[in-house]
């Protein structure tokens, strides 16, 4: 066939955009759900929803007062989309946090019943238990400081007439909320209070969500119940994909409650993929629901290669090198040679912290599943202490620059706030204590390197920055010599999972916190899904390791057919929950989905012949498209 005869088929999905315009009507808005699959140019159909809306109805709602509301998952993507629709004001482009606040920000009164009996019942459940528990225990310290740490914010309220919030900072101000409040407020509100209801409605006659299947399941809920009950007045637009979930606060199957009145339009192509990738990432999904994705009529056909290696091999660096270069022949891309040309993937987290050597730091506190999303993310009060103020500073100290720390001091710390300097009869000495404070905390690396319980505990005898609450009742367990109790009182009183995690963090290397930082900001040699979604690199390697993953949260050997699926999946699939299967399924078609031009698998097994068999057996690759290597 020549080449003028082939018809491009890229404004395949332009009817979906055009649908949607259709939805998005103040005469008869309509809710709506689209499925926008890895590369389908959702911001594209955003945009156009947007400029339609402008152009359409823009002065009809800004006579009105009203705005269109979307939310996004992280502030980069924001800022794309308010940089392609020129940054008018008609859209009120934001986070999930963000936007929870501007809504709830100017109901003080009602933050502060909340709280006020949030406290109260986590103050008594708290107190009940210290009745019931063991004195000296780590349990009893940890319960002792959570209950003053309460108290005195509860004791604080009525003194405080506003409150604040910044969902970029630490919110360390005693009127601050924190992130999670902020979710949960919000969430309260719209569900209980109609007056809510309505603002969200008169403010935002179009809500549009992108990465709806990741936005927090309770709010999600808070929102679908707005729509029913305004439906002629509201449209809640929600643009997604199931396959595409990766933090666990999202909610789970949202696609089953899509009300029957929705519409559900599709989309698609795929506009990033190569021909041969778009045929796998489907065989992946195929067991979870019925789409299928087209690639572009001028899309290229790709390269893929799954490459199959022992778990017991030892020098896995040499054997991923060996798998670029197997690449760079078998593609005739010379640039799978290059460390910056290559996007290096992993499925699970707990192997890539071990390979880059962070394993210490990272691990305890995944185990903890509502601390997840917050330690994947880089928010988590519990590590943002050490990333956010101690780092910055031990390194400004460590290159001598003399202004980095005393911006950082300035900025962050107790003993020089602006009350603090106005009230004291000496200034002078506040700023000699915070000075022997960094002198101090520095003197723990003149015998090699400190652990974090040892910063920790620096930083809170110089009072040098505040301490994050989740941290008090370790910091009181590390100072206390009151631990007494025995080891039969410390099994009938035993410490929460939460209180291990973190007293196990805290014994991590300080120098895994820079390691850390590097991985969730996207730094590091390697990267995962929640790292990458949304972007896209024309080569790509993911590994998969569950000897390395230990089998935390994620298994592929199951996926693959080596492993059995266990009594507890079994369970879960009878109760209609998420198991590990379904988790390393979604991820795999996360991280596979990056790439644009070629693509390369490397399984480490115990059984290498039992995942050539089942992934031939599946139809994912053809016998040329695997190479095996059994040294066993």
């Amino acid at each position: 066939m020549s080449e003028r005869a082939v018809v491009s088929n890229a404004n395949l999905d332009d009817p979906v955009d055009d649908q949607i315009a259709g939805f998005l009507s103040p005469v008869k808005p309509c809710s709506f759900f689209l499925f926008a699959g890895a590369g389908s140019g959702k911001t594209r159909s955003l945009v156009k929803a947007l400029n339609h809306i402008s152009t359409t109805h823009g002065r009809q709602l800004a006579y009105q007062g009203q705005r269109v509301g979307v939310i996004t998952y992280t502030n980069a993507a924001c800022d794309e989309i308010k940089r392609r629709i020129d940054f008018q004001p008609l859209f009120y482009v934001s986070t999930i946090h963000s936007f929870a606040w501007d809504l709830i920000k100017d109901f003080n009164h009602d933050i502060r019943e909340w709280l006020r009996t949030n406290l109260k019942v986590n103050i008594d459940d708290l107190k009940a238990k210290e009745v019931k528990g063991r004195a000296g225990t780590k349990a009893s310290i940890t319960r002792q400081a959570q209950i003053e740490s309460k108290t005195r914010r509860l004791d604080r309220l009525d003194t405080m007439q506003t409150f604040t919030y910044n969902p970029t900072g630490d919110n360390r101000e005693p009127n601050s909320l924190n992130h999670s409040e902020v979710i949960e407020i919000c969430a309260d509100f719209i569900s209980n209070k109609p007056l809510m209801k309505w603002i969200l409605v008169g403010r935002f006659p179009f809500l549009l969500i992108d990465e709806s299947q990741d936005t927090n399941k309770n709010l999600m809920d808070a929102f679908f119940m707005t729509s029913a009950e305004h439906e002629k007045n509201f449209a809640l637009g929600l643009i997604g994909d199931v396959m595409q979930r990766i933090y666990a606060d999202g909610k789970e199957k949202i696609e089953e409650s899509i009300p029957e009145s929705w519409a559900k339009p599709s989309k698609q192509l795929n506009h990033r993929c190569p021909k041969r990738v778009i045929t796998f990432i489907n065989k992946i999904r195929s067991a979870v629901d019925t789409h299928v994705q087209i690639p572009r009529t001028d899309a290229i056909d790709g390269d893929i290669c799954l490459f199959i290696r022992r778990a017991d091999t030892t020098n896995r660096k040499s054997v991923e090198e060996a798998v670029r270069e197997c690449m760079a022949e078998r593609t005739g891309d010379v640039a799978w040679r290059e460390d910056d040309l290559c996007k290096m993937l992993t499925l699970e987290h707990r192997m890539a912290a071990k390979r880059l050597g962070f394993d210490n730091v990272f691990e305890p506190l995944a185990q903890i599943d509502t601390w997840r999303t917050g330690l994947l993310d880089g928010s988590l009060p519990i590590t943002r202490f050490f990333t956010q103020k101690v780092l910055p500073l031990v390194a400004a100290q460590q290159a001598n620059d003399k202004f980095a720390v005393a911006r950082i001091v300035h900025s962050n710390s107790p003993l020089l706030t602006p009350q603090c300097l106005k009230e004291a009869s000496d200034a002078g000495s506040l700023l000699r204590q915070a000075q022997m404070g960094v002198e101090a905390l520095m003197v723990h690396w003149n015998d090699g390197e400190p652990t974090c319980n040892q910063i920790l505990m620096s930083v809170a005898e110089h009072e040098l920055f505040d301490i994050p609450d989740r941290l008090k009742p370790a910091l009181q367990i590390l100072k206390s010599d009151s631990i007494s109790a025995s080891d039969e009182a410390e099994i009938a009183d035993p410490p929460t999972a939460e209180t291990l995690a973190i007293l196990q963090f805290l014994d991590a290397p300080f120098e895994q916190i820079d390691l850390y930082r590097q991985y969730v900001s996207g730094l590091a040699s390697f990267d995962t899904h929640q790292g990458v979604k949304g972007l896209e690199f024309d080569r790509v390697m993911v590994i998969m390791n569950d000897t390395e993953a230990r089998g935390f949260m994620f298994g592929y050997e199951k996926l693959f057919g080596v492993k059995a699926a266990s009594a507890t999946d079994l369970k879960k699939v009878q109760e209609g929950k998420e198991t590990g299967i379904d988790r390393t399924r979604r991820l795999l078609y996360v991280t596979c989905s990056r790439a644009k031009k070629s693509l390369a698998l490397l399984a480490y097994t115990e059984n290498p012949e039992a995942v050539k068999s089942h992934v031939l057996s599946n139809g994912w690759f053809s016998e040329e498209e695997i190479d095996v290597q059994d040294n066993s």
